[in-house]
């Protein structure tokens, strides 16, 4: 009795190692992207709409450099809460994830007419981007 219920600690001990490895992995994917230089395209919080495909292209490389395959981007910029959010969809062993980039924006220029359009009559732009 007693050498099954040591196997079943140890079962346990084990599982809980490999959760906790896996959140510890994505939990350093996510400081790295952090770490990384801020947004070109966000300077005192005016961004430039046209520094924003920079950007993207350099976290995409973060990502891939981490053996990463990238599926897409989507942008949220929000004029109410005065945000944007890059989120970067990626695959790696058949597992998905979505790594993200927030920052706060007061004012926008270089946007496009119909993204400032959409901005202004709904408050919030998404779009999905690749490169």
């Amino acid at each position: 009795m007693k050498d099954q219920e040591n196997l079943d600690q140890k079962l346990g001990r084990l599982f809980g190692n490999m959760t906790g490895f896996a959140k510890k992995v994505t939990d350093a994917v996510q400081e790295g992207l952090s770490e990384s230089p801020n947004l070109v395209c966000v300077q005192n919080g005016i961004l430039n709409f046209d520094l924003i495909e920079q950007d993207i292209k350099r976290i995409h490389k973060v990502l891939r450099a981490r053996g990463d395959v990238i599926l897409g981007s989507h942008l949220t910029l929000d004029d109410k809460q005065d945000f944007m959010e890059i989120t970067t969809y990626t695959e790696r062993k058949d597992r998905t994830f979505s790594t993200s980039v927030e920052t706060e924006v007061r004012r926008v220029t270089n946007i496009p007419e119909d993204v400032l359009d959409e901005l202004k009559t709904k408050g919030r732009v998404e779009l999905h981007l690749k490169y």
